[in-house]
């Protein structure tokens, strides 16, 4: 409570001190992985965000801060894609979204808490134990951007399904993220229309909006900066290792 000005600051935001705190810190988190490896913002945010707002909040919340993020790298991700991969898996996702919007209403928020840490759980090790095996399975870009797109429009996290398959086929470090956040920006859009259509956008606190723009911008800049340092040696063991300690994370507080 501030008493000058007689309401309580955190409950502008709908959070505890201490959860506000966390709140912050994952969108820096997630925006630096982000960055740093391709992968979907979401996929690092979704598991630690249903840990303070409701899944379905944190599910658009997720949608409008990877449009933003987005749209400041758009041109360049699609210029370095693999855009043999990139229209396939595009078109598979755009299948998929509609259906997983609507799985939205009929998915319980704990269901959906296992269901995202299991995910990014599993793809981590599955990445893990096959390593990348170049030009492998490119033909299955189709299904998989249809099941990317399934779990986005239900989960908020099309990450698992095409970070596995991208990971796995692509062994240059530089052209598989720029064809992960190609993939990402892209249905990112496609994700939020859906919410649109659906009235599912109205779950967005403006506070909690406002509150992860800043922390989300400097997340992102912060992360292209290390990519450039650290990212062609390092890549893809430290994107792994922090899905890992998410995925476990996640899967825990949704069981206990």
């Amino acid at each position: 409570m501030i008493p000058a000005l007689g309401f309580d600051f955190f409950a502008l935001f709908g959070l505890s001190p201490a959860d506000l705190a966390f709140f912050a810190a994952t969108i820096v988190a997630a925006a630096v992985l982000r960055a740093f490896s391709g992968f979907g913002f979401a996929l690092a945010a979704m598991p630690l965000l249903v840990l303070v707002i409701e899944p379905a909040r944190a599910v658009v919340l997720c949608a409008l801060l990877s449009l933003v993020a987005g749209l400041r790298t758009l041109r360049r991700s699609v210029a370095e894609s693999d855009r043999g991969l990139l229209k396939p898996l595009l078109i598979g996702s755009l299948i998929g979204t509609p259906v997983g919007v609507a799985l939205l209403d009929l998915l319980p928020a704990d269901a959906t808490k296992l269901l995202i840490g299991v995910g990014v759980l599993g793809s981590a090790l599955l990445l893990w134990r096959t390593g990348v095996m170049a030009g492998a399975g490119r033909g299955l870009a189709l299904p998989v951007g249809l099941s990317a797109g399934l779990m986005g429009g239900a989960l908020a996290i099309p990450g698992p399904p095409i970070v596995v398959f991208l990971l796995g086929t692509e062994p240059d470090a530089r052209r598989a993220r720029a064809t992960l956040m190609a993939f990402f920006n892209l249905t990112s859009v496609m994700s939020l229309a859906g919410y649109t259509v659906t009235g599912k956008i109205d779950e967005i606190s403006p506070a909690q909006f406002a509150l992860a723009l800043p922390c989300l911008l400097f997340g992102d800049w912060l992360g292209f900066r290390l990519f450039e340092r650290f990212g062609s040696a390092h890549h893809r063991a430290i994107s792994l290792l922090v899905l890992a300690l998410i995925g476990v994370t996640a899967t825990v507080n949704a069981v206990i």
